[in-house]
Protein backbone atom coordinates (compact mmCIF):
# COMPACT_ATOMS: atom_id res chain seq x y z
CA UNK A 1 0.00 0.00 0.00
CA UNK A 2 1.78 3.44 -1.02
CA UNK A 3 2.04 5.75 1.56
CA UNK A 4 1.46 9.32 1.41
CA UNK A 5 4.79 11.54 1.73
CA UNK A 6 4.69 13.88 5.04
CA UNK A 7 5.33 16.61 5.92
CA UNK A 8 5.99 17.12 9.37
CA UNK A 9 6.76 19.57 12.14
CA UNK A 10 9.44 17.35 13.98
CA UNK A 11 8.90 17.63 17.71
CA UNK A 12 6.56 17.82 20.82
CA UNK A 13 6.70 21.58 21.14
CA UNK A 14 7.05 22.50 17.55
CA UNK A 15 10.73 23.53 15.84
CA UNK A 16 12.71 26.23 14.79
CA UNK A 17 14.46 24.62 11.80
CA UNK A 18 17.07 26.10 9.38
CA UNK A 19 17.30 24.73 6.18
CA UNK A 20 21.34 25.45 5.16
CA UNK A 21 20.96 22.32 2.30
CA UNK A 22 19.01 22.49 -0.67
CA UNK A 23 15.42 20.86 -0.88
CA UNK A 24 13.06 19.47 -3.20
CA UNK A 25 9.21 19.75 -2.86
CA UNK A 26 8.33 19.66 1.11
CA UNK A 27 6.22 16.64 3.12
CA UNK A 28 2.62 17.92 3.90
CA UNK A 29 1.69 15.37 7.09
CA UNK A 30 3.30 12.84 9.29
CA UNK A 31 3.80 9.26 8.76
CA UNK A 32 4.19 7.64 12.03
CA UNK A 33 2.20 9.47 14.90
CA UNK A 34 3.96 12.90 16.43
CA UNK A 35 2.61 15.24 18.55
CA UNK A 36 1.15 18.30 17.01
CA UNK A 37 3.55 21.69 16.46
CA UNK A 38 3.25 24.36 18.64
CA UNK A 39 1.61 27.93 16.44
CA UNK A 40 4.04 30.29 14.83
CA UNK A 41 5.88 32.64 16.27
CA UNK A 42 6.40 36.10 16.00
CA UNK A 43 8.45 36.61 12.59
CA UNK A 44 10.13 39.09 13.87
CA UNK A 45 11.01 37.69 16.88
CA UNK A 46 12.27 34.43 14.69
CA UNK A 47 15.01 37.12 13.51
CA UNK A 48 17.11 35.61 16.93
CA UNK A 49 17.47 32.33 18.42
CA UNK A 50 18.71 31.96 21.74
CA UNK A 51 20.00 35.49 21.26
CA UNK A 52 21.77 34.43 17.84
CA UNK A 53 20.90 36.55 14.83
CA UNK A 54 20.07 34.06 11.62
CA UNK A 55 22.51 35.31 9.75
CA UNK A 56 25.22 34.48 11.86
CA UNK A 57 23.55 30.96 12.11
CA UNK A 58 23.86 30.75 8.70
CA UNK A 59 27.22 31.67 8.47
CA UNK A 60 28.49 29.27 11.25
CA UNK A 61 29.67 32.19 13.12
CA UNK A 62 27.86 30.56 16.90
CA UNK A 63 28.74 27.88 18.76
CA UNK A 64 27.02 24.99 18.07
CA UNK A 65 25.88 22.20 20.52
CA UNK A 66 27.84 19.38 19.94
CA UNK A 67 27.17 15.68 20.41
CA UNK A 68 29.39 13.28 18.78
CA UNK A 69 28.20 9.44 17.53
CA UNK A 70 24.59 10.91 18.03
CA UNK A 71 22.13 8.12 18.31
CA UNK A 72 18.69 7.94 18.27
CA UNK A 73 16.25 5.38 16.53
CA UNK A 74 15.85 4.78 12.68
CA UNK A 75 13.85 3.32 10.27
CA UNK A 76 13.56 3.89 6.42
CA UNK A 77 10.74 2.84 3.84
CA UNK A 78 10.91 3.06 -0.48
CA UNK A 79 7.20 3.54 -0.76
CA UNK A 80 6.21 6.84 0.84
CA UNK A 81 4.92 9.00 -2.52
CA UNK A 82 5.45 12.39 -2.80
CA UNK A 83 1.92 14.29 -3.33
CA UNK A 84 0.86 14.96 -6.72
CA UNK A 85 0.77 18.11 -6.49
CA UNK A 86 4.85 18.33 -6.03
CA UNK A 87 5.25 15.52 -8.72
CA UNK A 88 3.23 17.96 -11.19
CA UNK A 89 5.22 20.98 -9.75
CA UNK A 90 8.09 19.69 -10.63
CA UNK A 91 7.61 18.29 -13.74
CA UNK A 92 6.17 21.52 -14.71
CA UNK A 93 8.41 23.84 -13.59
CA UNK A 94 12.02 22.58 -11.59
CA UNK A 95 12.62 20.06 -14.38
CA UNK A 96 11.54 22.94 -17.36
CA UNK A 97 14.58 24.26 -16.44
CA UNK A 98 17.08 21.81 -15.27
CA UNK A 99 15.76 18.82 -17.10
CA UNK A 100 12.86 17.54 -19.83
CA UNK A 101 11.61 20.84 -21.95
CA UNK A 102 8.46 22.05 -21.56
CA UNK A 103 5.69 20.83 -23.52
CA UNK A 104 3.06 22.56 -25.49
CA UNK A 105 -1.19 21.53 -25.10
CA UNK A 106 -2.29 18.94 -27.43
CA UNK A 107 -4.78 20.14 -30.12
CA UNK A 108 -8.60 20.00 -29.46
CA UNK A 109 -9.93 16.68 -29.22
CA UNK A 110 -6.98 14.61 -28.21
CA UNK A 111 -6.81 15.05 -24.57
CA UNK A 112 -8.47 11.70 -23.78
CA UNK A 113 -6.44 9.04 -23.16
CA UNK A 114 -8.46 6.72 -25.45
CA UNK A 115 -8.38 9.00 -28.13
CA UNK A 116 -4.51 9.86 -27.76
CA UNK A 117 -2.46 7.93 -30.99
CA UNK A 118 1.16 7.43 -30.47
CA UNK A 119 2.88 6.52 -33.50
CA UNK A 120 5.61 3.52 -33.52
CA UNK A 121 7.68 3.78 -36.23
CA UNK A 122 11.13 2.95 -37.21
CA UNK A 123 13.36 0.01 -37.98
CA UNK A 124 10.38 -2.79 -37.41
CA UNK A 125 7.92 -5.38 -39.74
CA UNK A 126 5.46 -2.82 -39.67
CA UNK A 127 4.72 0.77 -38.38
CA UNK A 128 2.06 1.04 -36.51
CA UNK A 129 -0.35 4.09 -34.38
CA UNK A 130 -1.95 2.79 -31.18
CA UNK A 131 -3.86 4.18 -28.50
CA UNK A 132 -3.31 3.88 -24.88
CA UNK A 133 -7.23 2.01 -24.71
CA UNK A 134 -5.81 -0.18 -27.25
CA UNK A 135 -3.67 -1.74 -24.62
CA UNK A 136 -5.07 -1.39 -21.55
CA UNK A 137 -5.22 -4.78 -20.57
CA UNK A 138 -1.12 -4.29 -20.69
CA UNK A 139 -1.58 -1.58 -17.94
CA UNK A 140 0.25 -1.57 -14.77
CA UNK A 141 1.07 0.07 -11.79
CA UNK A 142 4.52 0.37 -10.24
CA UNK A 143 6.28 2.75 -7.49
CA UNK A 144 9.19 4.21 -8.86
CA UNK A 145 11.63 7.67 -8.35
CA UNK A 146 12.24 10.64 -11.08
CA UNK A 147 15.37 12.46 -10.39
CA UNK A 148 17.13 15.47 -12.20
CA UNK A 149 20.60 14.95 -13.35
CA UNK A 150 21.64 18.59 -12.62
CA UNK A 151 20.27 19.40 -9.45
CA UNK A 152 18.81 17.84 -6.08
CA UNK A 153 15.10 17.11 -7.03
CA UNK A 154 13.62 13.89 -6.49
CA UNK A 155 9.82 12.63 -6.20
CA UNK A 156 8.35 9.09 -5.75
CA UNK A 157 5.19 8.17 -7.50
CA UNK A 158 2.73 5.44 -8.01
CA UNK A 159 2.69 5.93 -11.47
CA UNK A 160 0.22 3.93 -14.00
CA UNK A 161 0.42 3.34 -17.79
CA UNK A 162 1.90 0.56 -20.39
CA UNK A 163 5.66 -0.95 -20.66
CA UNK A 164 6.95 0.63 -23.45
CA UNK A 165 7.95 -4.03 -24.17
CA UNK A 166 4.06 -3.98 -24.55
CA UNK A 167 3.61 -1.92 -27.55
CA UNK A 168 7.28 -3.06 -29.27
CA UNK A 169 5.39 -6.27 -29.42
CA UNK A 170 2.65 -5.46 -31.99
CA UNK A 171 5.66 -4.03 -34.31
CA UNK A 172 8.34 -6.79 -34.54
CA UNK A 173 11.22 -4.76 -34.10
CA UNK A 174 13.94 -5.89 -36.32
CA UNK A 175 16.95 -7.91 -34.85
CA UNK A 176 19.64 -4.81 -35.47
CA UNK A 177 17.86 -2.15 -33.94
CA UNK A 178 19.66 -0.03 -31.32
CA UNK A 179 18.26 3.14 -30.82
CA UNK A 180 14.84 4.43 -29.64
CA UNK A 181 13.63 8.00 -29.14
CA UNK A 182 10.67 9.13 -27.63
CA UNK A 183 9.22 12.25 -29.18
CA UNK A 184 7.27 15.12 -27.51
CA UNK A 185 4.43 17.09 -28.91
CA UNK A 186 6.78 19.86 -28.82
CA UNK A 187 9.58 17.67 -30.78
CA UNK A 188 11.55 17.41 -27.07
CA UNK A 189 13.34 13.52 -27.52
CA UNK A 190 17.03 12.41 -26.89
CA UNK A 191 17.83 9.28 -28.73
CA UNK A 192 18.84 6.26 -26.41
CA UNK A 193 19.74 2.49 -26.51
CA UNK A 194 16.68 0.38 -26.99
CA UNK A 195 18.51 -2.01 -24.48
CA UNK A 196 18.83 0.28 -22.10
CA UNK A 197 14.71 1.39 -22.25
CA UNK A 198 13.54 -2.24 -22.03
CA UNK A 199 16.04 -2.72 -19.03
CA UNK A 200 15.29 0.03 -17.30
CA UNK A 201 11.52 -1.16 -18.00
CA UNK A 202 10.20 2.04 -19.34
CA UNK A 203 6.60 3.03 -19.17
CA UNK A 204 3.77 5.51 -21.10
CA UNK A 205 2.57 6.46 -18.32
CA UNK A 206 -0.79 8.27 -18.15
CA UNK A 207 -1.23 8.58 -14.48
CA UNK A 208 0.50 9.68 -11.35
CA UNK A 209 -1.10 8.82 -7.77
CA UNK A 210 -4.00 7.92 -9.61
CA UNK A 211 -4.84 11.06 -10.91
CA UNK A 212 -4.92 11.81 -15.07
CA UNK A 213 -1.84 14.67 -16.00
CA UNK A 214 -2.45 18.15 -15.73
CA UNK A 215 -2.13 21.04 -18.44
CA UNK A 216 -3.62 19.02 -21.48
CA UNK A 217 -0.68 16.54 -21.05
CA UNK A 218 -1.65 12.91 -22.16
CA UNK A 219 1.51 11.30 -21.45
CA UNK A 220 5.00 11.14 -19.98
CA UNK A 221 7.83 8.59 -20.44
CA UNK A 222 9.09 7.15 -16.90
CA UNK A 223 11.93 4.85 -16.37
CA UNK A 224 13.52 3.96 -13.05
CA UNK A 225 17.25 4.48 -11.73
CA UNK A 226 17.67 7.21 -15.17
CA UNK A 227 18.11 11.01 -15.32
CA UNK A 228 14.60 12.83 -15.33
CA UNK A 229 16.37 14.40 -18.65
CA UNK A 230 14.76 11.32 -20.42
CA UNK A 231 11.35 11.79 -18.97
CA UNK A 232 9.77 13.09 -22.29
CA UNK A 233 6.22 14.66 -21.65
CA UNK A 234 2.91 14.44 -24.18
CA UNK A 235 4.81 11.36 -26.30
CA UNK A 236 3.34 11.40 -29.81
CA UNK A 237 6.00 9.22 -31.62
CA UNK A 238 8.09 6.41 -30.56
CA UNK A 239 10.84 5.64 -33.05
CA UNK A 240 13.02 2.85 -33.44
CA UNK A 241 16.48 3.07 -35.20
CA UNK A 242 19.56 1.03 -36.62
CA UNK A 243 22.64 3.51 -35.65
CA UNK A 244 26.53 2.77 -36.64
CA UNK A 245 26.99 4.24 -33.03
CA UNK A 246 24.60 3.56 -30.25
CA UNK A 247 23.66 6.66 -28.67
CA UNK A 248 25.97 7.14 -24.97
CA UNK A 249 23.42 7.36 -21.85
CA UNK A 250 23.12 9.84 -20.17
CA UNK A 251 23.99 10.53 -16.40
CA UNK A 252 23.96 12.89 -13.73
CA UNK A 253 27.42 14.18 -12.79
CA UNK A 254 29.77 13.01 -9.80
CA UNK A 255 28.61 16.12 -7.56
CA UNK A 256 24.81 14.90 -7.95
CA UNK A 257 25.15 11.09 -7.05
CA UNK A 258 24.27 10.24 -3.82
CA UNK A 259 22.27 13.04 -2.88
CA UNK A 260 19.79 12.88 0.10
CA UNK A 261 17.86 15.63 1.72
CA UNK A 262 16.46 16.81 5.05
CA UNK A 263 12.61 16.98 4.45
CA UNK A 264 11.77 18.75 7.86
CA UNK A 265 10.26 22.42 8.19
CA UNK A 266 8.98 24.32 11.02
CA UNK A 267 8.88 28.17 11.20
CA UNK A 268 9.26 30.36 14.02
CA UNK A 269 8.52 27.54 16.73
CA UNK A 270 11.60 25.89 18.72
CA UNK A 271 12.28 22.46 20.68
CA UNK A 272 12.30 21.49 24.40
CA UNK A 273 15.17 19.61 26.07
CA UNK A 274 14.18 15.50 26.70
CA UNK A 275 11.71 16.05 24.10
CA UNK A 276 12.31 13.84 20.97
CA UNK A 277 12.36 15.43 17.58
CA UNK A 278 11.48 13.03 14.15
CA UNK A 279 13.56 13.86 11.04
CA UNK A 280 12.85 12.59 7.94
CA UNK A 281 14.27 12.75 4.56
CA UNK A 282 15.11 10.82 1.26
CA UNK A 283 17.94 9.42 -0.47
CA UNK A 284 18.78 8.26 -4.24
CA UNK A 285 21.54 7.75 -6.55
CA UNK A 286 19.73 6.75 -9.67
CA UNK A 287 20.88 3.77 -10.75
CA UNK A 288 22.98 2.71 -7.94
CA UNK A 289 21.08 1.31 -4.27
CA UNK A 290 21.47 3.28 -1.29
CA UNK A 291 22.83 0.58 1.49
CA UNK A 292 23.53 3.48 4.49
CA UNK A 293 22.61 6.96 5.74
CA UNK A 294 24.60 8.52 8.09
CA UNK A 295 23.69 11.43 11.00
CA UNK A 296 26.15 14.08 12.30
CA UNK A 297 25.52 16.74 15.03
CA UNK A 298 29.23 17.90 15.37
CA UNK A 299 29.87 18.76 12.24
CA UNK A 300 30.77 15.82 10.30
CA UNK A 301 33.53 15.05 13.13
CA UNK A 302 31.68 11.92 14.01
CA UNK A 303 29.07 9.82 12.20
CA UNK A 304 26.45 7.23 13.02
CA UNK A 305 25.74 4.64 10.43
CA UNK A 306 22.27 3.24 9.82
CA UNK A 307 22.06 0.71 7.15
CA UNK A 308 19.73 0.19 4.89
CA UNK A 309 19.72 -3.27 3.51
CA UNK A 310 18.21 -4.43 0.22
CA UNK A 311 16.98 -0.89 -0.94
CA UNK A 312 16.21 -1.54 -4.14
CA UNK A 313 17.06 1.48 -6.97
CA UNK A 314 13.81 2.74 -9.05
CA UNK A 315 12.51 3.58 -5.69
CA UNK A 316 14.24 6.63 -3.54
CA UNK A 317 14.71 5.76 0.43
CA UNK A 318 12.41 7.41 2.75
CA UNK A 319 14.26 7.60 6.59
CA UNK A 320 12.91 8.89 9.25
CA UNK A 321 15.41 9.59 12.34
CA UNK A 322 14.36 10.16 15.99
CA UNK A 323 17.11 12.25 18.29
CA UNK A 324 16.38 13.41 21.85
CA UNK A 325 18.47 16.07 22.67
CA UNK A 326 19.27 16.80 26.22
CA UNK A 327 20.97 19.80 26.34
CA UNK A 328 19.63 23.46 25.25
CA UNK A 329 21.10 25.21 22.49
CA UNK A 330 21.87 25.58 18.81
CA UNK A 331 22.31 22.26 16.50
CA UNK A 332 22.99 21.53 13.16
CA UNK A 333 21.99 17.79 12.02
CA UNK A 334 23.91 16.89 8.52
CA UNK A 335 22.84 13.60 6.89
CA UNK A 336 24.70 11.84 4.32
CA UNK A 337 24.67 8.50 2.17
CA UNK A 338 26.17 5.51 1.02
CA UNK A 339 25.19 3.66 -2.24
CA UNK A 340 26.48 0.28 -3.16
CA UNK A 341 29.91 0.85 -4.48
CA UNK A 342 30.92 2.98 -1.58
CA UNK A 343 30.14 6.01 -2.64
CA UNK A 344 29.01 8.89 -0.20
CA UNK A 345 27.28 12.40 -0.35
CA UNK A 346 29.66 14.86 -2.13
CA UNK A 347 27.73 17.27 0.15
CA UNK A 348 26.05 16.61 3.24
CA UNK A 349 22.06 18.13 3.91
CA UNK A 350 22.34 20.15 7.24
CA UNK A 351 19.07 21.54 9.07
CA UNK A 352 19.93 23.76 12.06
CA UNK A 353 17.47 23.87 15.01
CA UNK A 354 17.05 25.48 18.86
CA UNK A 355 16.45 23.91 21.77
CA UNK A 356 15.14 25.61 24.76
CA UNK A 357 14.15 24.38 28.35
CA UNK A 358 10.63 23.00 28.65
CA UNK A 359 7.93 25.73 30.29
CA UNK A 360 8.49 25.44 34.38
CA UNK A 361 11.77 23.86 34.39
Amino acid sequence: MKKQNKKIMSGLAGAALLMTGCASAAPETVVNEVPQAAPEANKEEALEINGYKLENIQRNEIPYTKVANAEGSFVWDQDVISPSSDVFNIYGTAMTGACAKPSFALEEGKETIGEYYINVSGSMTHSQSVTLKDLEDKEETRVMSCACATGNVVVNAEVTGIPLSAILELTEVAEDANTITFRGSDGYGIPMPLTYALEKNAMIVYKVNGEVLPDGQTSQLWMPGTVAKYFTRDILDIEVTVEDEVPEVITAGDEYRVHVNIMNYADQAKFTAGNPIVFEGYADDYDKAITAVEFSLDNGETWTTYEVEGASVDKWVYWYFTYTPEETGIYKMMVRAINEDGNVTPLASTLVFSVEEAEGV
